[in-house]
């Protein structure tokens, strides 16, 4: 059986880089004026920056080069310290764009404690993005999914769009967290050379990446929804975990529980149905038109495992589930449409950088073991195709993987309701830590909820960042609102 990770898994046996990063000379930053819009049309006076870096360190005079976008925020407060870079998660996503919505409350409270850069990192945003693949990818909505068969395809286009890439001249074996902690490094020396880490998912992964190679550059981390070293391939009774915790919220909510009572059992009953044979469901579009998709296991557990890690899609699933336990499947169908789109087209950055995360035999043995046990199979592990040798992406050498120690503070936010990315990861990489303190919101799922669920969270943040004393707690909040 091979099971893959996070979006990717690939053999440890695959080429890998050196063991470190070469010196080269240090990148310089070219400010200009900014008018950063938030979506509430507000207008923040701001500072937009670019940079160029090496496409690969090491190469020397031959080395090409892409360019860093990010803005910075000034800051507002009277006693200011070292500048916070905010690493977004995906990877992908453009830290830039996430200051625009809900997430500037948390940018407003960041800045009462120094400037706030908001990076776009390698890849990403308007970092030298690549253009996404041109080749269509589409798997057939009349076609009964299974992890082989979905694999099977995206594998398969995969391969024509490295093709294409190549030909543009993109080399996606610049896309690797390696060369992305690398790039942080450089930005904080340009700053001035100390600065505080905040990251969320893939972000986390990053700053640990950063921590390894560059800790004498981080005065302080704040990592929320953990995405330890080793955590790329995420472990499936983590999705078993978070819909027990759920079920039991939906029991004990009177609305949730007069669609389904017993949302595990539920869950069991719909899988077992489509395990004997999938089920058509009719989605319309919003240009009327209908789509008839064929929905299998597979899609059921992907789209589930998905919905579960965000209290706002989680509290979907017992409306979901009760509509399929009557036959009707037009609902989820609309989610398996939807979770495919995320994939077409295909985001160069996204796989790649994934790609070549290394991930350890002990956690391929324990996600094997635990892929036998789950409801959900791997299919928390979606997409799991072999992207890496799709792609010709190499593979990062085995100390990237391993825990790293390190005397710089952190701080660890975690949800318990968040599937991909849970408090025990936190627990696990804080071993690492010399000076660290968690912080669990009881009720809270992935994505905003681990910053804005509670006014407690930028509070105790603000005061980590301050140097003030901090402990391990639990905050429970109160986000879930069931459809």
């Amino acid at each position: 059986m091979k099971i893959a990770r996070g979006l990717i898994f690939v053999s440890a046996a695959a080429i890998t880089f050196g063991s470190a990063l070469e010196a080269h000379a240090m990148p310089e930053i070219a400010w200009a004026p900014h008018a950063y819009e938030l979506n509430s049309g507000v207008t923040i006076e701001a500072e937009i920056g670019s940079m160029d870096v090496p496409a690969h360190r090491g190469r020397g005079a031959a080395e090409t080069t892409l360019g860093l976008r990010f803005v910075r925020i000034p800051a507002a407060g009277s006693n200011a310290g070292p500048p916070i870079i905010y690493l977004a998660g995906g990877p992908g996503s453009s830290g830039i764009e996430a200051g625009r919505g809900d997430r500037w409350a948390l940018m407003d409270a960041l800045r009462q404690e120094g400037d706030v850069i908001l990076l776009d990192q390698r890849g990403a945003g308007l970092s030298s993005a690549p253009p996404p693949c041109s080749t269509p990818w589409r798997f057939p909505s009349n076609e009964a999914s299974t992890e082989a068969s979905f694999n099977a395809s995206l594998e398969a286009a995969a391969a024509v769009c490295a093709a294409e890439w190549r030909a543009a001249g993109i080399d996606l074996s610049a896309f690797n967290t390696a060369e992305n902690a690398a790039d942080v490094a450089d930005l904080a020396r340009a700053l001035g050379g100390r600065v505080r880490l905040i990251g969320i998912s893939y972000g986390t992964f990053l700053a640990l990446a950063v921590l390894r190679d560059h800790h004498d550059l981080i005065d302080s981390v704040v990592l929320a929804g953990i995405e330890g070293p080793d955590h790329t391939l995420k472990l499936p009774l983590q999705a078993d975990a978070a819909l027990e915790a759920l079920a039991r919220r939906v029991a004990a909510d009177p609305t949730a529980a007069a669609l389904t009572p017993d949302l595990r059992a539920s869950v069991v009953r719909v899988l077992d149905r489509l395990e004997q044979a999938p089920a058509w469901a009719e989605v319309r579009g919003r240009d009327g038109a209908v789509t008839r998709v064929l929905v299998s296991k597979y899609d059921v557990q992907t789209v589930t495992a998905f919905l579960l890690a965000t209290t706002p899609n989680a509290a979907r699933l017992p409306a979901l589930y009760a509509a399929m336990e009557q036959g009707d499947f037009s609902g989820i169908g609309q989610m398996v449409l939807l979770l495919r789109r995320f994939l077409a087209p295909l985001p160069p950055m996204a796989l790649a950088m994934d790609a070549a995360s290394p991930v350890s035999r002990d956690r391929h043995r324990i996600v094997m073991a635990q892929t036998r046990q789950s409801l959900f199979e791997n299919a928390i592990n979606f997409p799991s195709a072999d992207f890496a040798s799709a792609l010709g992406v190499r593979v990062l050498p085995r100390r990237w993987h391993r825990r790293l120690g390190t005397s710089v503070p952190a701080y660890l936010i975690s949800g318990d309701l968040d599937s991909r990315t849970p408090p025990a990861n936190a627990e696990d990489v804080r071993r690492g830590f010399r000076s660290s303190a968690h912080l669990v919101l009881e009720g809270a799922g992935h994505d905003n909820d681990l910053f804005l669920s509670s006014p407690q969270i930028l509070e105790r943040i603000r005061g980590f960042l301050r140097g003030e004393s901090v402990h391990d707690e639990t905050i429970a909040v109160d986000v879930l609102r069931f459809q």
